[in-house]
């Protein structure tokens, strides 16, 4: 969603696209092919003047640039798909599966080149969602297949921390002072609650049936 709340921003896996939406009325304003499979997850840049579009089946991302509607690709790993915007809105990290592989990698682009400027590993198997802390100093990794949250040094790009959860862990969300993250475990039923400046975490508590997505309501 745009940040006045007029446009939805919406990605249609099937027919490989991504759909502009007037969010009161839902009436579609414009679309863009992506001609990628599984195109999942997006972000848009600060100035929404871009769309950044993660395709899981293609490994690549799509760049959407609504100023002009031309779209094109980046390559990145295999299976990306979590995908988060810096809070300095430079750099664009996408967390690829590589299912092949014994841990996961994770593509950083510039958002001024739309270039890979970095790959690294993510530290655990299956990295699937990333989330920056408010202030850009940190990134979160969430691992399904190794049941743990990686913690990532923002300007280093080195791994600093990693966090056991609970199984498959899933989508990530922060309190907007940054100091508690919060971590869908999918198939614990359970959501842990990280202290995020102490790296660990405080409790846990149940949820329904496989909790992934999540929104910090204001």
């Amino acid at each position: 969603t745009s940040r006045d709340g007029k446009l939805v921003w919406v990605t249609c896996e099937g027919a490989q696209s991504v759909v502009e939406l007037d969010a009161a009325s839902g009436k579609i304003l414009r679309s863009w092919k992506t001609n990628q499979n599984t195109s999942h997850m997006l972000v848009p840049t600060r100035d929404e003047m871009k769309l950044y579009v993660s395709n899981i089946g293609s490994g690549t991302v799509t760049v959407i640039d609504r100023s002009s509607d031309s779209v094109k690709m980046i390559a990145t790993g295999q299976g990306p798909e979590g995908i988060a915007l810096s809070p300095n809105g430079k750099e664009v990290w996408v967390t690829n599966r590589e299912m092949q592989r014994p841990v996961g990698t994770i593509s950083v682009i510039d958002t001024a080149t739309d270039a890979v400027v970095a790959t690294i590993e993510s530290g655990g198997k299956m990295p699937i969602r990333v989330k920056f802390t408010p202030d850009g100093k940190e990134a979160f990794v969430s691992n399904a297949q190794s049941n743990s949250v990686t913690v990532f040094d923002a300007a280093t790009r080195k791994l600093v921390a990693t966090i056991e959860v609970g199984a498959v862990p899933v989508g990530i969300q922060m309190t907007p002072d940054g100091k508690r993250a919060f971590v869908a475990n999918t198939n614990d039923n359970k959501v842990s609650v990280l202290d995020v400046p102490g790296r660990k975490i405080l409790r846990t508590f149940q949820t329904g049936t496989e909790p992934d997505g999540m929104a910090w309501a204001k």
